[in-house]
């Protein structure tokens, strides 16, 4: 496999803002309250629209069965479900890149599902994932 960048979301249901409580990075992923989710976490709110310094305003894309860009911090596969991963990551912190820990996606292992994935990248790209937080760990039926 390779890094791949898909080029931009290809369905948002829904955009709402969240005051941003640390740094956050484009893709990357938000929990309500404006803190990266922990690796592994059940949930996450949605998905940052871009680099946001931490107090400000974050614009954040969700909505069950959007298919948003979303940064792969491991490796993604498409037909898989997605769970959450952190890494760091540089982002354009208020004109300064700055070394921040962001939430990404990656195959699911051991944690929770937050989406299916579209498309295929390695760590550092960027994949399409249809946002469905909360579905079951097993098979759907």
């Amino acid at each position: 496999m390779a890094i791949a960048f898909v080029g931009g979301d290809k369905l948002v249901n829904n955009k709402e803002y969240v005051t941003a409580a640390a740094n956050l990075a484009d893709k990357s992923l938000v929990l309500v309250g404006g803190t990266v989710p922990s690796s592994a976490a059940g949930l996450s709110y949605g998905v940052v629209e871009k680099d946001t310094a931490s107090g400000d305003l974050a614009t954040v894309k969700n909505g069950t069965g959007s298919i948003l860009e979303v940064l792969c911090t491991g490796t993604v596969t498409a037909g898989s479900k997605v769970e959450v991963l952190t890494a760091s990551v540089y982002a354009n912190i208020s004109g300064t890149s700055t070394s921040i820990t962001a939430a990404g996606v990656s195959v699911l292992s051991s944690g929770f599902p937050v989406g299916l994935a579209h498309t295929s990248s390695d760590a550092g790209g960027t994949a399409l994932i249809e946002w469905q937080p909360g579905i079951p760990k097993g098979a759907i039926a």
